[in-house]
């Protein structure tokens, strides 16, 4: 699987076919004239040296012949199409005229050490012998010719078998059998679905604005349009987006949803809504993909046969795996992905994708879709994905991710190991790794540090060079000490290509660090044109989160700058939720010591005395966090309440058990020191009084660094409001996630506290929902009765 991964990548690889020009260079700048992809030249020698084979043929041999067969099956078509390199005629040992199918294939390895064909390029060769056999009514035999030809020296190595037509034409007869089960599960599983999904219905009593949020999704999904839909936590969103999905699909105009995902426990959600409509009879295939890492049997996730088990013959048993997993099970989770993997022996990772193709609903991460480095191309691309309709969860997530997914880097330190490995082991690649080196040694004296750059056209053609040399040497040695660390060194350093070669407006280059710490990175600050590309290939999409505010900056910057966004009013009684902003507290970095933490504390101590609950205290950083904790004994709250601390690293298990303390009806009370925006701070559901209050200490402002003000000077240059688009708007999210935990029902009752007299101000509270326009301002004095009266009504 990871040569298929090498594969993809240089697919990939998209580099147009010009990049430079002699017109308009500066003094002293080289021309190396038109750089074009290697994939490019590759096809432009392919094509030359077919058609020079081609043309030294005799006068009856006709070259890239077009060739289709249809079969009409029960509910569908079967269509096989492609194109023959060339089909001749010519006469057996008995002197009868017979047709010679001809199959070009382009080595690398010398010709004289090819004794017989590759299986799979005799196959594709006897699919185009059987289908000439067909339509031209051949009688006795058919000649299968596979030519070899060198790349660099094209010489040239036929290898030629005569087939009976009879035996031919048994062997395509088992050849499109199996293509033929696998069409009729499919179209099978599709009509079941379709029958199951008309008599579905909305499983529960449409909360208020529920309805109203379903009937968007629905009229988005129905136009084949996107659109934005900020809903309050609690309304019940996700739902809300299948249930609409779903109809669709039984209409027609869907082929497969898409829920994609920032965390763990949001695809859960998503696998127990589908659950939640089985009952009604609903017929439909969910699968979720767990990451490599996470559902790898092995101790560490590395793709060699000689390394797992799984790996080594996982083709020959991935078939029936499948087929029988399709035919048996409906929800392909994590678990029952596993158990068909342990009874077949394959790759859980790979079983998961190879079942999505087939399925109704996929559930995944972002970046299977729209991450280069991690999307599938069997499912997304290449019109694969116009029958999809994207519903991605918790979107105000997306865009630090998208930023992460098409920023790059390469630094000095890269090429440190490759060098030496490649100093006796392969001169043509050592040099051009040394090449790309010393330019980037070049460019770390650059100037003062950072440095930022319009273009880099020092470094684009020896890094070219560089992976073209890198490849070869890749498809000639697959077996090699140092294996993986080269294969992650071309993987980065492709993902660095690809994207400098599609560098779009919403770039910043710049490079850091001196000599050998010299970094040069290709910050993307606004992901928009790269996401849309990939929208463009779907249906329909929605973009929905309980945190979208405002709306137009999160619409701009995912690729929705001309598509509709609503936001839904809250549905729950505002009685039921105290919000209430300290005037004695702010958590700006020159009033931070302990005397803020002493006074954080006190608060914590009144909202404690006032009900004995659960409640979690949001920090701004785990330092700060700690800095209070440590003053604990200072007060009474080790007394009254059981604390508990998140660390820094904690796994899914550690993370389960922190929140599972959080019981309902609690006769003693529990508080929970967190991190503001880590993963307690959303997507966690703490219903009812397992959660009684939440008290975030300050704005949730970034921390001031590069990245930061790099995004500040881009926005501000485009007459936006750059301070807001760094920093409030990020930081105002976190803060609006983190409240959302309180109020999950509409039964829930529960206090937020906000912390920093600076939400007391204008531009942070016309960031408010709206069903945040009343509050109490409060401080040291007046807190502690203003939460007894809370409780007491």
């Amino acid at each position: 699987t990871e040569w298929e991964r090498l594969e993809i990548s240089l697919r990939k690889l998209e580099i147009p076919r010009d990049i430079s020009c002699k017109d308009g260079l500066d003094k002293g700048q080289k021309w190396y004239g038109p750089i074009r992809s290697r994939r490019y030249y590759k096809e432009v020698a392919r094509i030359h040296r077919d058609r020079k084979i081609q043309k030294n043929q005799a006068d009856t041999y006709r070259s890239e012949v077009p060739l289709t067969m249809t079969w009409e099956e029960e509910g569908f078509n079967l269509l096989l199409e492609g194109r023959a390199d060339g089909i001749d005629r010519i006469c057996d040992e008995e002197g009868q005229e017979i047709f010679l199918i001809d199959e070009i294939k382009c080595v690398r390895k010398p010709v004289d050490d090819i004794t017989e064909a590759k299986e799979v390029h005799l196959a594709q060769a006897k699919c185009y012998a059987a289908m000439t056999a067909i339509l031209e009514q051949a009688a006795s035999s058919v000649a299968v010719q596979i030519t070899y030809c060198h790349m660099e020296t094209e010489e040239i190595r036929r290898i030629r078998e005569i087939i009976p037509v009879r035996e031919l034409l048994s062997w395509f007869d088992e050849v499109i059998e199996k293509y033929r089960r696998w069409a009729s599960l499919y179209v099978e599983n599709r009509k079941r679905r379709n029958e199951s999904i008309q008599k579905l219905h909305f499983p529960f009593d449409y909360r208020p604005g529920q309805k109203s949020l379903t009937a968007m999704a629905h009229r988005a999904i129905d136009r084949g349009d996107r659109v934005f839909l900020q809903a309050p936590t609690g309304v019940g969103k996700t739902i809300s987006m299948i249930y609409p999905s779903l109809i669709m699909m039984g209409q027609g105009k869907v082929e497969r949803i898409c829920y994609l995902t920032a965390r763990t426990t949001t695809a859960g959600v998503a696998e127990d809504t589908i659950s939640l409509m089985r009952p009604q009879g609903l017929i439909c295939k969910a699968v979720t993909i767990t990451a490599r890492d996470r559902i790898c049997i092995q101790d560490e996730a590395v793709c060699d046969p000689e390394l797992c088990p799984r790996a080594k013959g996982h083709y020959d048993r991935i078939n029936e795996c499948l087929y029988h997993m399709l035919q048996s099970e409906d929800r392909l989770d994590r678990d029952c992905i596993l158990s068909y993997s342990r009874e077949y022996l394959v790759c859980p990772y790979q079983l998961a994708f190879e079942a999505a193709a087939f399925s109704d609903l996929v559930i995944c991460d972002y970046n299977y879709f729209f991450d280069p480095r991690g999307s599938q191309t069997s499912l997304f691309s290449q019109g694969a994905g116009s029958g999809n309709v994207l519903l991605i969860d918790e979107a105000h997530n997306l865009l630090d991710r998208a930023r992460e997914m098409y920023s790059a880097h390469m630094s000095r330190d890269d090429f440190v190991r490759p060098r030496r490995i490649f100093r006796k082991r392969s001169g043509r690649v050592y040099r051009s790794v040394l090449k790309c080196d010393r330019v980037l040694a070049k460019m770390s004296k650059d100037g003062p540090d950072p440095v930022f750059y319009d273009q880099i056209e020092d470094i684009r053609f020896p890094l070219l060079r560089m992976l073209e040399k890198l490849s070869e040497y890749l498809t000639d040695n697959q077996d090699f000490e140092d294996k993986e660390e080269i294969l992650d060194f071309y993987f980065k350093m492709s993902h660095f290509s690809s994207m400098l070669e599609t560098l779009t407006d919403g770039y910043q280059i710049y490079g850091e660090g001196n000599d050998r710490d010299f970094v040069l990175r290709l910050f993307c600050i606004d992901p928009s044109e790269r996401l849309e590309q990939y929208l463009e290939e779907c249906h329909s999409g929605i973009f929905f989160s309980a945190t979208l505010l405002p709306i137009l900056y999160y619409r701009s910057l995912l690729g929705g700058s001309q598509t509709e966004a609503y936001c839904v009013p809250s549905p729950f009684s505002p009685e039921n939720r105290l919000l209430a902003i300290t005037e004695d507290v702010t958590s700006r970095y020159s009033r931070r010591g302990k005397d803020l933490y002493r006074r954080i504390l006190r608060y914590l101590e009144r909202t404690v005395e006032a009900k004995t609950g659960n409640y979690m205290i949001f920090f701004p950083s785990y330092e700060m966090m700690q800095q209070t904790a440590l003053l604990l004994p200072e007060t009474t709250l080790e007394l009254v309440a059981d604390i508990q601390i998140q660390e820094a690293e904690m796994d899914e298990k550690s993370r389960a058990d922190f929140l599972l303390k959080f019981k309902p009806e609690p006769e003693r009370t529990r508080i929970g020191f967190c991190v503001l925006g880590s993963v307690f701070s959303e997507g966690i559901d703490l219903t009812g009084d397992r959660l009684s209050g939440a008290l975030i200490v300050g704005t949730g402002l970034p921390g001031i660094c590069l990245e930061r003000e790099i995004i500040r000077e881009y926005f501000s240059r485009k007459e936006e409001n750059g301070y807001d688009y760094a920093y409030r708007y990020p930081g105002m999210n976190k803060v609006l996630q983190a409240a959302g935990r309180v109020i999950r029902t509409a039964e829930d009752r529960g206090v937020i506290l906000l912390m920093d007299d600076r939400f007391l101000e204008r531009e942070n509270q016309l960031m408010f929902p709206g069903d945040w326009q009343t509050y109490y301002p409060v401080n040291e004095n007046n807190v502690g009765k203003v939460l007894e009266e809370f409780w007491k009504d």
